[in-house]
């Protein structure tokens, strides 16, 4: 296989597995997605519009259905008041809690199929694959 296929595998296993254990926690794949974008201090709407790929009216309307789920809230910035930005709510940081550990316990599972060796280089590949990413979207 070369690598856009590796890659396009690795997406839709590592997607179809995010979905399984979004819906143990009565999410969808996108709403788990917006709760892990967010940052501990909240994040800008433009700011997350664009670290997840959407244009801000979908972000909009997918934040205005967290909100009715009390998972996330909308903060006016305190320094520039046309910003807002989004923040966890308590109930939210829960449910990324959960999720993370979630997470954790599936690259650990997948870890275990994986010589010790080659697991010594999948953080520093893994780094090196999302930087050269950010560098693309960044043009």
């Amino acid at each position: 296989m070369n690598i856009p296929e590796l890659l396009t595998d690795l997406t839709i296993h590592y997607n179809a597995l995010l979905r399984h254990y979004a819906s143990q926690l009565s999410l969808t794949a996108p709403q788990a997605f917006h709760l892990l974008a967010i940052l501990t201090d909240g994040i800008s709407m433009s700011v997350l519009a664009h670290k997840l790929g959407l244009d801000n009216s979908t972000l909009t309307r997918n934040i205005q259905k967290l909100e009715k789920l009390e998972l996330v809230l909308r903060k006016q910035d305190n320094f520039d008041k046309r910003i807002f930005r989004v923040h966890l709510t308590k109930k939210g940081r829960v449910i990324v809690e959960e999720f993370e550990n979630l997470l954790l316990d599936l690259n650990y599972s997948m870890l275990k199929h994986i010589d010790l060796d080659d697991q010594e280089n999948i953080p520093e590949m893994l780094e090196k694959l999302v930087w050269a990413m950010d560098c693309i979207r960044e043009k």
